[in-house]
């Protein structure tokens, strides 16, 4: 009897192990900055300004190391806003950067990945959301400025560990958030063109 309940025990033990969540410190703070690129929409927003409140950021993440793009979804306990102001302003004065107010950096601390114990491919992406109500793909489509990290690979640990690992550990880059460029009036005519002379060669054949 005793054996059998040791042997349960090490098997719950070893499910509990594989099973446990897993936690990333979702901060970077110790970086140079996420910006606001060209073309800016809001077009308010200049180039080059530091983020700040009126910006989200979220983790998007898969199991596994050297995961696609394609295979990250979003992770709802790692989404934040920006430091700093309520609203993005141009890097001057005593405000609007990381050396000033801390705009253009982030901090949510330790948090829930909702994946397992283990090494997993992780995507930072940022956009404009004054109301904090949007989501990355919204923005995409409404044509604010968006922006995201390169793919990376980070260990998440359990709750208490104290190697826990942040996007300062794993070295992130800073990016810029920027609206889609958005073709001039000559590159519609040029298709617009292309697509009639193509309609005639066919009609003629």
């Amino acid at each position: 009897m005793k054996k059998i309940l040791l042997l349960s025990g090490l098997t719950l033990a070893t499910v509990a192990t594989t099973f446990a969540q897993g936690f990333v410190d979702f901060s970077w703070t110790a970086g140079s900055g996420i910006t606001v690129g060209t073309p800016s929409n809001p077009a308010s927003q200049s180039p080059g300004w530091f983020l700040g409140g009126d910006y989200s950021v979220q983790a998007f993440m898969a199991a596994g190391a050297g995961q696609s793009e394609a295979s990250l979804v979003p992770i709802a306990a790692l989404k934040t806003t920006f430091l700093g102001g309520a609203t993005t302003v141009a890097p001057s004065g005593t405000a609007g950067s990381p050396a000033t107010d801390l705009s253009g950096l982030w901090f949510a601390g330790a948090q829930d990945t909702g994946l397992a114990i283990g090494t997993d491919t992780i995507q930072v992406r940022a956009w404009y959301d004054p109301s904090h109500n949007t989501t990355y793909a919204q923005a995409l489509t409404a044509g604010v400025n968006t922006g995201k990290s390169a793919l990376l690979n980070i260990d998440s640990v359990s709750s208490t560990d104290p190697t826990i690992k942040s996007l300062d550990t794993i070295n992130m880059a800073a990016f810029s958030a920027s609206a889609a460029a958005v073709p001039e009036p000559g590159t519609f005519a040029l298709a617009g063109l292309g697509a009639a002379a193509l309609l005639i060669f066919r009609r003629r054949k």
